[in-house]
């Protein structure tokens, strides 16, 4: 009996074996780097608590910070399509801990939050990069896989880090930002002595594309393939609602639990983070048939149920049931919106084109704050959880709209004996 368990074990596991050693080494890199990512997660109540910000200014400054990462987030991507992979993660990642570490020393001084657009500016600038090597490393084959475990140890990390930090925030705000540095550090030795440049060559790009393409611009492309413009203009919803987990959620736990409030926050990140590392594999087993599309307009559901409830809730333990709902979706869409984007990213344009993800989580995080901020200065946090509500449900209605829409326009091509669009 016990060894059917132990052979039922490896055999899920299996789905990640057989990558690339690269691919391990990112995973890696990607679990120490967001163990380590303290500040971000708790950015809410340390304006809001530290610097005295009411609800709208805290909005306002997460505002500035989320222009910062959209425009890194195109200055990155470009950069990484231009230069290279490695050599611009390096640059990227050295500029985040060149700017977080006086925060460390500024206590509660107003040039903090300042530090923090231009370090949010160079984070931003890293996921385009880090999901165009994903896309190097991976084939149409196994490419939800690999997302999928890199997203695995990315969350492992953040879980054991986000207990750690919300020790930090309520004991030592000095090491919050420290530790994150130090983080950021040991990634950036750690890429430099064992990462390999995954940039394709200029003979693979002669090979699959033409020139004219080589100089095509991204809005250029997005013009000529309107599917995925729209694909990124419904994912704004869809992050919009999910960034509430960092915005409207510690406030609603603040609310409840006062000065305990950080704390349980920290093991609501936890809990976010082990449900990720223990669901994401069973998951991606069970939804690995599904269209990308489909999946993450089935996470919109699972976002309203798991957001909206919290409008009843009173109780830690159905904070942890909502978080738990609201978890599979976000497994769901993480490991789908990048497969998505890259099963439709010409080989030039692949850092470009992935900076569209975080374009869309920016763009949702930038207006999502001073929106919701000025409703809870008007009514309470708890109308929040029913705009959350409609918000999934309208979402989720519109990607599988696109869903239709592509799947016809690929009937009208093939009827017409002309190209079909990629296939998932």
């Amino acid at each position: 009996m016990k060894k059917n368990v132990f052979q039922k074990a490896i055999s899920l596991f299996s789905i990640y074996s057989g990558f690339s050693r690269t691919v391990y080494i990112l995973f890696i890199c990607r679990l120490i780097n967001s163990m380590g990512y303290f500040v971000f997660p708790f950015l809410t109540l340390f304006l809001s608590n530290h610097l005295s910000f009411g609800p709208e200014k805290v909005g306002f400054y997460l505002m500035l910070i989320e222009i910062g990462r959209i425009s890194g987030a195109l200055f990155g991507g470009k950069l990484t399509d231009i230069f290279g992979r490695k050599k611009m993660l390096l640059t990227f990642q050295f500029a985040i801990a060149l700017f977080l570490f006086p925060c460390a020393f500024l206590e509660d001084s107003l040039v903090v939050p300042k530090l923090l657009i231009f370090a949010a500016f160079f984070n931003g600038a890293t996921r385009p990069a880090y999901d165009a090597i994903m896309i190097d490393l991976s084939t149409s084959k196994n490419r939800k896989e690999i997302f999928s475990f890199i997203y695995l140890g990315l969350n492992l990390g953040f879980g054991i880090g986000s207990l750690i930090a919300g020790f930090l925030y309520s004991h030592y705000i000095k090491l919050l930002f420290l530790g994150n540095v130090f983080a950021i550090l040991v990634v950036c030795i750690f890429i430099f002595l064992h990462f390999k440049e995954t940039l394709p060559s200029k003979a693979e790009l002669g090979v699959n594309t033409g020139r004219s393409v080589l100089r095509e611009s991204l809005i250029a492309i997005l013009l000529r393939k309107p599917i995925i413009l729209y694909f990124s203009l419904v994912s704004i919803l869809f992050y919009f609602v999910h960034g509430q987990f960092l915005f409207s959620l510690p406030l609603q736990v603040n609310d409840l639990f006062g000065l305990d409030g950080p704390q349980y926050f920290g093991m609501v990140m936890s809990f976010n983070c082990f449900i990720v590392v223990f669901m994401t594999m069973p998951v991606t087993i069970i939804s690995r048939q599904n269209r990308p599309i489909v999946n993450i307009a089935f996470s919109g559901i699972l976002f309203a149920i798991g957001f909206g409830m919290i409008y009843w809730i009173n109780q830690f333990n159905w904070i942890l049931v909502s978080t738990f709902i609201w978890t599979i979706g976000e497994i769901l869409i993480r490991t789908n919106a990048g497969v998505y984007i890259a099963n439709h990213s010409p080989i030039t344009h692949r850092g470009r084109f992935n900076s569209l993800v975080s374009l869309s989580e920016s763009i949702s995080r930038m207006f999502g704050p001073p929106l919701l901020g000025i409703v809870i200065s008007l009514t309470s946090i708890r109308q929040v959880w029913v705009i959350i509500f409609f918000a999934s449900i309208i979402a989720s209605g519109l990607m599988y709209s696109i869903y239709q829409l592509e799947g016809q326009s690929a009937k009208n091509f093939d009827s017409k004996k002309k190209i079909i669009l990629p296939q998932e």
